[in-house]
């Protein structure tokens, strides 16, 4: 049972049906107390009507004019039903009344209260039975003053709006049922997209992310919910895409230097060798154990920072020593491939940030320059400030990005044509890994070209407050 009041569309009927039954019994309770107030209100009216027509026969000479009158028809332009008169004195003792009335004590307290002079309506319970009272001190001219009382039963009243309470509340009873069965309803109907839109989400798996949500919803909430949820599925779909695409791509680069070094090891060991060549075989082995390894190394980096998980070591960073220590370091691997790294590096400057990390990315760019810059070309290094921005430059003389590598260049596993293969190149990680270094420090990277042909890559850091 509490598991079914848990649900949204119970809940919402019961909200719907209490708040409609609050209003059916406010309704309700004005109609009635503006029928009893009509009701008695009339009862009112008639009474000082039927006191303003037995006036003249109350102050008569005669004495006993009322007594004359047997019942309420006999009195011209009463309002009929029920009605009887009593005529006092100023002692309280009964003078005259109507042959038919109830019983003369009942009311002689009315009389006694009208005779400060003002009329009292009242009503009273006379042999039972709730009556309408009202007395009148009458002055004459003639003759002692005396209390003029004007009775009528409220049975009629009274059944009149029992019955009417009944209607009313019956009526109410089946508003308040047909509310609840009619909120329901509507709840379920208005919860019918949420339901679609679950048991889609049920249904769909890995396999199945190109799906969306496709239904003829308004611009509302429930629309806005299925629109997050397509969202969701696209970011899901791009995420899983590259999740395979990395896989795919990590499981072939790894491949070929396990492959090289179990091939190495198969050759070196299926006959005796020499010392030298042994010492070759163990080199190349080296070799790729090496690049293995830089690979584990930059795909661990990637995925923390992706993760969130790499914390930077933050602090103030001189930009100038930092840069000119950097090229100066790729100086002996530049010169035996014959390429010259020049470097154009101010005083001055700092940054926040990890000087680590900063000194991975710039290794990253040289290293990536150097390596496709023709014998005799040149490696620029440079860095400037403008505005509340340093600008650090690494550019080279090599065949450049081609148009179509450009949207993927800083991709993890990605690298341009054959100018950037793997005989020449790394594992295509560097340019990612530069990419995730350059937010982390709140900065940017991006890649322009050349006047004179090959890739000028540009890093944007900010000037720290106060730099």
């Amino acid at each position: 049972m509490r598991g079914w009041l848990r649900q949204t569309g119970v809940r919402l009927a019961l909200a719907y049906s209490g708040m409609f039954s609050l209003v059916a019994v406010v309704a309700a309770g004005t109609v009635w107390l503006a029928i009893a107030r009509v009701e008695y209100s009339a009862i009112d009216d008639s009474l000082t009507t039927d006191a303003g027509l037995l006036q003249p026969l109350a102050q008569s000479d005669s004495g006993h004019a009322l007594s004359g009158l047997s019942a309420p028809g006999d009195t011209p332009g009463t309002a009929g039903g029920g009605i009887a008169a009593f005529l006092f004195d100023q002692d309280g003792n009964l003078v005259d009344r109507t042959i038919r009335g109830p019983s003369t004590a009942d009311v002689t307290a009315v009389a006694a209260a009208a005779r400060a002079g003002s009329p009292v309506l009242r009503t009273v319970t006379v042999d039972g039975v709730e009556q309408r009272a009202r007395a009148s001190l009458l002055d004459s001219a003639s003759g002692p003053a005396r209390v003029l009382v004007v009775v009528r039963s409220l049975a009629e009243a009274n059944q009149l709006l029992a019955n009417t309470g009944s209607v009313l509340l019956v009526g109410t009873l089946v508003l308040m049922v047909a509310a609840t069965v009619l909120g329901y309803g509507l709840a379920r109907t208005a919860l019918r997209p949420v339901r679609e839109i679950t048991a889609a989400a049920r249904a769909f798996s890995e396999e199945d992310l190109h799906r969306r949500i496709e239904l003829d919803l308004p611009a509302d909430e429930l629309g806005d919910l299925a629109d997050t949820f397509n969202q969701m599925l696209a970011r899901l779909e791009t995420a899983f895409d590259s999740l395979r695409r990395f896989t795919a791509d990590a499981a072939h680069e790894l491949r070929a230097p396990l492959a090289l070094i179990r091939t190495e090891a198969e050759v070196t060991l299926k006959h005796t060798r020499s010392a030298q060549q042994y010492q070759a075989s163990l080199g190349t082995i080296l070799s790729e154990t090496e690049r293995l390894g830089r690979m584990a190394d930059q795909l661990l980096m990637l995925a923390r920072a992706e993760a969130g998980a790499l914390s930077p070591q933050m602090g103030e960073v001189e930009l100038s020593p930092l840069v000119t220590d950097a090229a100066r370091l790729w100086l002996p691997l530049a010169a035996e491939r014959g390429v010259t790294v020049v470097s154009d590096v101010p005083g001055g400057g700092s940054v926040r940030g990890d000087p680590d990390l900063l000194r991975r990315l710039l290794d990253n760019l040289i290293d990536n320059a150097v390596r496709h810059s023709p014998p005799g070309g040149n490696v620029g290094v440079s860095l400037q400030r403008t505005g509340r921005t340093w600008v650090l430059a690494v550019a080279d003389e090599g065949p450049g990005v081609p148009d179509e590598a450009k949207a993927s260049i800083f991709e993890r596993f990605s690298r341009a044509d054959e100018a950037r293969a793997r005989e020449t190149g790394g594992a295509g990680l560097g340019l990612a890994l530069c990419r995730a270094i350059a937010q982390l420090h709140h900065g940017s990277i991006g890649l322009e070209d050349e006047a004179g042909g090959g890739a000028r890559f540009v890093v944007r850091l900010p000037v720290p407050p106060g730099g």
